[in-house]
């Protein structure tokens, strides 16, 4: 017969071991959370940096083929939206908009002419938005002339998630980089209009 004072030992886990099992699993739950944040902006960013490659390469074929840099300035790859949110149905930029309130727009002819380049796709780039301001911002990826040196220069702009390290090299074109809020926007010179 047991005594009053013999204490009987029940099975279960005490309160002390029930933290260190609750504290372990957050631990674990914050690891994974990071690890699938830096998976998940790996892979946005790897998308952008084929599309990248691919319309270099298409571009350059063309500049081949055609003795000339195509005359646009667009959105390269299709499926954008309009403003900084990337969720508006209109406005004045899809991909690139300037301070001065001008932006860059998704363009048929330029796919059209584009087509038996890149093998009738359009290599869609993720939709990440690099931005300076309100009114000034990069989207996916911009094709377009600007003013340089003996000539007007080509130029790929690209956004991509997050401050990368270093601008991806896309056809053996490397970029020159920007941080622009949480994001970053790479700047690719392809040549000048006035190569032949």
């Amino acid at each position: 017969m047991k005594s009053s004072f013999q204490r009987v030992r029940q099975s279960g886990f005490t309160i002390v071991e029930l933290l260190i099992v609750i504290v372990v699993i957050g631990i674990l739950a914050t690891i994974t959370i990071f690890a699938y944040n830096g998976v998940q902006e790996r892979a946005t960013n790897e998308k952008t940096s084929q599309a990248l490659t691919a319309w270099v390469k298409a571009l350059q074929l063309y500049k081949a083929d055609k003795s000339q840099w195509p005359a646009y300035a667009i959105c390269l790859g299709e499926g954008y939206s309009y403003g900084l949110s990337g969720t508006e149905t209109s406005g004045v930029a899809q991909c690139r908009q300037s301070a001065a309130g001008s932006g860059y727009l998704e363009n048929a002819g330029f796919k059209t002419a584009l087509s038996p380049y890149t093998g009738g796709k359009q290599p869609t780039p993720s939709f990440v938005t690099a931005r300076s301001t309100d009114t000034n911002w990069r989207r996916g990826l911009t094709y377009f002339f600007g003013g340089g040196g003996s000539g007007d220069l080509v130029y790929i702009e690209a956004a991509y998630k997050g401050n990368v390290t270093a601008c991806p090299v896309a056809g053996g074109v490397t970029g020159n980089k920007a941080a622009w809020g949480d994001n970053t926007y790479c700047i690719y010179t392809l040549g000048l209009t006035t190569d032949s």
